[in-house]
C-alpha cells in the first residue's frame, strides 16, 4: 500500500479514490478525521487525507489518472445541464459521464 495523493479534504480524497478504483486501480483514503480541528493545524502535512493505492504496483498508473482527472475538471464544459441518452438523467455541465448509469455524455 502506497500514499500517492494528499487532498485538501475527505471529499476530494474520495473523489480522487472513487476515480481511481472505478479506472481499475483499487485505492482508498486514509487519515483526514481531523476535520474537527480547523485553524493552524488544518494544513499540516500528514492530517490531511490520503490517498492510497492497495498494490505498490499500481501507483504510476494512479499518478497518470490523477494527472488526467485533474486535466477533466480542468476542462470540463461550462454551460447548460444535460440529459442523459441512456436513462434521462438530468446532469451538471461539468459531468463527463453519467453518475447513475455511467453512460458518457454525447458529443
Amino acid at each position: 500500500m502506497k500514499a500517492i495523493f494528499e487532498a485538501l479534504n475527505l471529499r476530494e480524497g474520495g473523489m480522487i479514490a472513487t476515480y481511481l478504483t472505478d479506472h481499475g486501480v483499487p485505492a482508498e483514503v486514509r487519515g483526514g478525521n481531523h476535520h474537527a480541528v480547523r485553524g493552524e493545524l488544518y494544513n499540516i502535512r500528514g492530517l490531511l487525507p490520503q490517498v492510497f493505492v492497495l498494490e505498490d504496483e499500481d501507483a504510476a498508473a494512479a499518478e497518470e489518472l490523477i494527472k488526467a482527472y485533474f486535466e477533466l475538471i480542468k476542462n470540463a464544459p461550462a454551460g447548460d445541464p444535460w440529459i442523459c441518452p441512456s436513462c434521462g438523467e438530468v446532469l451538471e455541465p461539468q459531468f463527463v459521464s453519467c453518475w447513475k448509469c455511467q453512460a458518457e455524455r454525447p458529443a
